[in-house]
């Protein structure tokens, strides 16, 4: 008997919680009054809590953009037909992502995104929120951080498409696993959409394509294709995250992974200031005179090799020999930007001319350790390709 009371009690304990729970969400005093937690009598009466963002989603939605272009991919086949031989075929292939406005200068609207959604990417294009479609450059790019700057020139912007758009507000640091997440960006190329979940999990480390994320948010919100670089949201408002890594198996379900916006600041703020080039036509652009290989975040940490480019071979009176780099240095920074990779560094020649003037710093092994040191290198022309 003693027992069937104190369970009768319990009940009684937890249906009064449950009145006063629904109480603090109708009279707004859940959830600091945003429109998060908000549930309305229909649901609650039909025993279904229905989660509503939209007021948050109203506020920020005009600070997430979608990003576009091409890519050139090759396809290597072999025609076994009586001429046979390898046929390369080249084609422009469409690829999509997301950003977030961040700012501006004096001349351009700042986008901050995954460095691997604009890597050697043609005709970018960023589309605003009222579909206006508008030309774009890469500002900065840290490929080893997976995060890029993209430029658009306020002149390129009409007023309306201007009045239109708003720019987020960067969050802190302070996440917490089981608050709010809301996940805002161009999945899968079909324009801006929003998903929503929860921090499932922070400070987590992943490595994926020889890039190490360190910091990364867990979320059950669903991040698809056409998601990297958008915005992962509090309930505040606030880009807690960019949204990067979907993990991808058939055995997984719900775990999504964005950069901790609070870990990238810094960088972020590096990237905004560099100067925004434009390509160069290939006769136009400079030529260091290597050739080289990539030195991985992987590596790295296995090996003690500083991340960057290692020099294989030195092209006779090239910029690279008359600057004195030799075989095996390793070149980390070109003209201040990060070179992470092989890919960053034949990138970043696209949009440096003959005859500039570049500071490079690179490392040598001496005595067992790296010591750094940097030089200029005056770019020079391509050498032409005998066909003797």
């Amino acid at each position: 008997a003693t027992a069937r009371r104190i369970k009768k009690i319990s009940r009684q304990i937890a249906k009064e919680l449950n009145k006063s729970y629904l109480a603090s969400l109708s009279d707004g005093t859940v959830a600091n009054g945003s429109t998060l937690a908000s549930v309305s009598s229909d649901s609650v009466n039909s025993g279904v809590n229905v989660i509503d963002v939209s007021g948050i989603v109203k506020n920020v939605i005009s600070s997430v953009v979608a990003i576009s272009g091409t890519q050139t991919v090759t396809n290597n086949s072999y025609n076994f037909g009586f001429w046979g031989g390898f046929n390369n075929q080249s084609y422009e292939a469409g690829v999509s992502g997301s950003g977030i406005i961040i700012g501006a200068n004096d001349t351009e609207l700042l986008i901050v995104t995954n460095a691997h959604v604009v890597e050697n990417v043609n005709n970018l294009k960023v589309t605003f929120g009222d579909n206006t479609e508008v030309d774009a450059v890469v500002k900065g790019m840290k490929t080893d951080s997976d995060l890029a700057v993209v430029a658009v020139k306020l002149d390129d912007i009409s007023a309306d498409t201007m009045s239109a758009i708003s720019i987020a507000k960067l969050g802190s640091s302070d996440v917490e696993v089981g608050e709010a997440a809301i996940a805002i960006g161009n999945a899968a190329g079909y324009g801006i959409s929003v998903t929503t979940g929860i921090v499932s999990a922070v400070g987590k480390k992943l490595t994926v394509d020889n890039v190490v994320y360190d910091n990364l948010i867990q979320t059950d919100a669903a991040i698809n294709p056409g998601n990297s670089g958008g915005a992962l949201f509090n309930s505040n408002g606030e880009v807690i995250g960019i949204n990067s890594v979907k993990m991808s198996d058939t055995k997984v379900e719900g775990m999504g992974y964005a950069i901790a916006i609070e870990s990238v600041k810094d960088i972020i703020d590096d990237l905004s200031t560099q100067t925004t080039r434009v390509a160069l036509d290939n006769d136009e652009r400079g030529y260091i005179g290597v050739s080289g290989s990539s030195v991985t975040s992987e590596i790295s940490q296995t090996y003690g090799w500083p991340v960057g480019v290692l020099i294989r071979s030195v092209t006779e009176d090239s910029a690279a020999e008359r600057a004195g780099l030799q075989v095996n240095d390793v070149i980390t920074s070109f003209d201040g930007k990060d070179v992470d990779s092989w890919e960053t560094l034949v990138n970043l020649m696209k949009y440096y001319q003959v005859g500039e003037q570049v500071e490079v710093v690179y490392s040598r092994l001496e005595n067992g350790s790296f010591t750094e040191y940097t030089t200029t290198l005056t770019l020079t022309e391509k050498p032409q390709v005998s066909n003797k």
